[in-house]
């Protein structure tokens, strides 16, 4: 049956980067009405991020946005700006200012509750865990589903507050479903309808490599350049192979880390790219990694890249930050320089094209569309 899918999101719709809440609602949206609350804006917002859709959020454009993706329609609204309050320390002030910001998304909120259905209707609070709570007896549907996708009291933005809050939330929802094994294990305790639906990945994008091996002596990756890379262990890497280019493309978020780098001359940081650009700059590296730390965070992530890199055809080297036992006969993993080098070049050398069909293959399994018949099923 025809449902309609209340996605209460964390991640933006417009921000340019790969959101799995917004991929598998893309997809959802071939069977079913998908209305995306878009990530809440704060007023500082409007003047320090570039993707905030300004004039949407003052009012002199439609807070609504029927949007027509490849799969279906996805209906997209932007509430009003709220009140910055991730930089506040003392919990009672926390709780005031947050109140006050779940009162306006409430009052919101009941005018988009007089458009539904309740019987036909299902919430997917994505990761928001805060306004998730504020805004709970709103919602007159027929679930409530909790999709947990990273471990938040690990998070710089909502690491004080956030967990306290995602305990109640957890304890109010019908249902969750996480990313990871680590999160399953974790999430379950507090709420036992609890189930596992792992990140995919963008065949439409990330496809057509070359199934031979290059020489273009660069060693790859994707993503922030943030709190999760373990600085030290890239900078004995790439004094240990000074042959290699090592290019970073993603966002610079951790300036302490292109501080670091600035006197190896074999690193290179672009920083963001447009994501259809992303195959063939995959395409020309000899062989991608995953240089994250372990920590908190980190443990609980099933990362979208892996699967890229695998649908690219590339080897792959990570450290241990998480359970990575889907992918033990496709990848390498070491957590220091020296056995990190080691892979790389055991990896290099034994790059053929049987090892590279295989990964695709892997990766081909791995699909969005694949994921999202997984999720559909716990509506």
């Amino acid at each position: 049956m025809k449902k309609t899918i209340i996605c209460h999101s964390f991640p933006s719709w417009d921000a340019p980067y790969v959101k799995s809440t917004m991929e598998l609602m893309k997809r959802l949206s071939a069977g079913h009405r998908v209305i995306i609350i878009d990530y809440h804006y704060t007023w500082k917002d409007l003047f320090t991020c570039k993707y905030a859709p300004s004039k949407v959020l003052l009012g002199f454009e439609s807070r609504w946005r029927k949007l027509n993706t490849k799969y279906g329609e996805v209906e997209v609204y932007n509430s009003p700006p709220v009140i910055p309050v991730n930089w506040i320390n003392n919990e009672k002030l926390f709780k005031l200012v947050a109140g006050i910001n779940g009162w306006l998304l409430r009052n919101t909120f009941k005018r988009l509750q007089k458009r539904l259905i309740p019987s036909e209707t299902v919430l997917v609070n994505a990761f928001n865990p805060v306004y998730g709570l504020l805004t709970d007896n709103v919602w007159q549907v027929s679930q409530k589903l909790y999709y947990c996708y990273d471990e938040i009291s690990g998070t710089q933005w909502s690491g004080k507050w956030g967990a306290a809050y995602e305990k109640q939330y957890l304890g109010k929802v019908d249902r969750v479903i996480t990313t990871s094994t680590r999160l399953y294990a974790v999430k379950k305790r507090l709420n036992p309808d609890c189930h596992l639906v792992k990140n995919g990945v963008d065949l439409d994008i990330f496809q057509n490599p070359m199934l031979v091996k290059s020489k273009k002596w660069t060693i790859g990756y994707i993503g922030a350049i943030d709190d999760r890379i373990d600085v030290t262990l890239i900078t004995e890497i790439a004094r240990a192979m000074p042959e290699y280019r090592f290019k970073f493309i993603g966002p610079v978020i951790s300036h302490n880390a292109v501080a670091e780098w600035s006197n190896l001359s074999n690193i290179e940081c672009t920083g963001s790219v447009d994501q259809a650009l992303l195959p063939a700059m995959i395409n020309n590296m000899d062989a991608c990694i995953i240089p994250f730390l372990r920590n908190e965070l980190t443990e609980a992530i099933y990362p979208l890249k892996i699967n890229e890199y695998l649908a690219m055809g590339k080897p792959v080297v990570s450290t241990h930050f998480s359970d990575l036992s889907d992918f033990k006969t496709l990848i390498s993993t070491a957590d220091t320089a020296i056995t990190f080098v080691q892979c790389l070049e055991r990896e290099l050398k034994g790059n053929t094209r049987l090892r590279i069909q295989k990964r695709i293959r892997f990766a081909q399994s791995n699909s969005w569309e694949s994921r999202a018949e997984e999720f559909v099923c716990y509506l």
